[in-house]
């Protein structure tokens, strides 16, 4: 808006000033006399003081009547008395070309006589013959070029709205993909940013919506159709133990199912908790601690060694401490399930970043699996049976480190195992 206002304010006033200087040109070229013409006036008023000065009193009145009707000029004879003029102009008068006085009537010149103290010659120059426009013709003007002039202002405004409007009814009617194509010179900028914003976050939270009913509905029917089988075997096996064998297989599923809502429901309701974030300083050297000692059980059971790499004097960055945790949490987790014998965990500055690398040396991760494993839901064939998992960690990850400005990619270099590396900006002073 503020954009909008400046330029609407110097529109205005240039509109004003350029209007303003082209028809007070326009005025005074048709009201003035040419410079030749001038200097042929100021002549003929010298010349003619020169001789009424030689006349007597009695006869100047008739001399300048003479004069008057020889030259075709309207020449008057001009009290001293009724005309006050300051000292500073008083020294004109007696100049060549006399003073020159600009009023209603038009554009005359004084000359003094000095023969003569009391009386002062006046020559009334004629007013121009050529087309001179009237007062309303110049208000019209003025106003009709303004006018003009705020309406080609107004064009771009009027177009970037009129495709907002358009936009906006094509994202209403169901067609998720509208967005409004940037532009330099637009003067709602902002808006139509906040705008393509919206509908990105809206289509978003619709394709995760759908995708959510879609894997929940898929990934429940399995659990549930085994849950049923158990039940109606457990109703009908009469050997009490075998029972307690289909009861404890009930429970696992039952654990099981219970897992998988409680990650779908987290993952839901990532975008519900993000409007509350409350951010502060995060110390990454001391939240990477906190994450690696969280999987030293885990390391623990499967006899795998945690190498920890840290470069001396980490600035800390502005971030939601909780979940930069959890995205550390998470990685450390899918190298602990997927190594072979050791996880590293290094981080380090570069320039205005912070990088942090997670690697284990395990099977691996195809390269042509490097973005999709980031998608919600997606779960690869090779991947690790020790514990439940849904597809929703590194979904999660990506969603966080997006929120705070951060970047995280699968390093298809790494030569064995998978390593993931995150790039976390300095500058950071709020999530995007």
């Amino acid at each position: 808006m503020f954009k909008l206002s400046l330029s609407l304010l110097l529109s205005a006033i240039c509109a004003l000033f350029m209007l303003g200087a082209v028809l007070d040109q326009l005025a005074n070229d048709d009201s003035q006399p040419a410079p030749d013409q001038l200097q042929l006036y100021t002549t003929v008023l010298d010349t003619i003081s020169q001789q009424a000065d030689q006349q007597q009193p009695a006869q100047l009145s008739a001399f300048i009547t003479a004069q008057q009707q020889h030259w075709q000029l309207a020449l008057h004879l001009l009290s001293r008395d009724s005309l006050a003029l300051p000292p500073e102009l008083e020294g004109q008068l007696h100049a060549t070309g006399g003073l020159a006085l600009a009023g209603t009537d038009g554009m005359s010149y004084l000359k003094a006589l000095p023969s003569h103290p009391q009386w002062l010659l006046q020559l009334q120059l004629p007013q121009a013959t050529g087309h001179q426009p009237g007062d309303l013709w110049l208000t019209l003007a003025l106003y009709g070029g303004l006018s003009l002039i705020m309406l080609l202002w107004l064009a771009p405004l009027a177009r970037r709205l009129w495709l907002l409007s358009q936009t906006a009814g094509r994202f209403g009617d169901g067609d998720l993909q509208a967005r409004l194509p940037p532009s330099r010179w637009s003067y709602i900028s902002a808006l139509e940013q906040s705008f393509n914003q919206m509908a990105q976050q809206i289509e978003q939270l619709l394709a995760d919506n759908q995708l959510l009913a879609s894997s929940l509905s898929h990934d429940l029917r399995t659990p549930i159709a085994c849950f049923r089988f158990g039940l109606d075997a457990a109703l009908e096996e009469p050997d009490p133990l075998r029972k307690d064998q289909y009861l404890q297989r009930l429970e696992q599923d039952l654990d099981r199912m219970e897992a998988m809502v409680n990650a779908f429901l987290e993952y839901a309701s990532l975008n519900r908790q993000h409007q509350h974030w409350q951010l502060s300083q995060v110390d990454l050297q001391q939240t990477c601690q906190q994450a690696m000692h969280s999987c030293e059980p885990l390391a623990a059971a499967r006899q795998l060694q945690l190498q920890f790499v840290c470069s001396a004097d980490l600035p800390s960055i502005c971030g939601h401490p909780h979940w930069l945790y959890r995205v550390l949490l998470n990685l450390l987790q899918n190298a602990c399930r997927h190594a072979q014998s050791q996880v590293q965990l290094g981080i380090w500055q570069q320039d205005q970043q912070v990088y942090i690398r997670i690697s284990d040396d395990g099977a691996g991760i195809a390269p042509a699996d490097a973005e999709r494993i980031f998608l919600p839901f997606v779960r690869l064939e090779t991947q690790s049976s020790i514990a439940p998992q849904f597809g929703l960690g590194l979904a999660i990850v990506r969603k966080v480190l997006d929120w705070h400005q951060a970047r995280i990619h699968l390093e298809t270099t790494a030569p064995a195992g998978a390593s993931f590396l995150i790039c976390l900006p300095l500058q950071n002073t709020k999530p995007a």
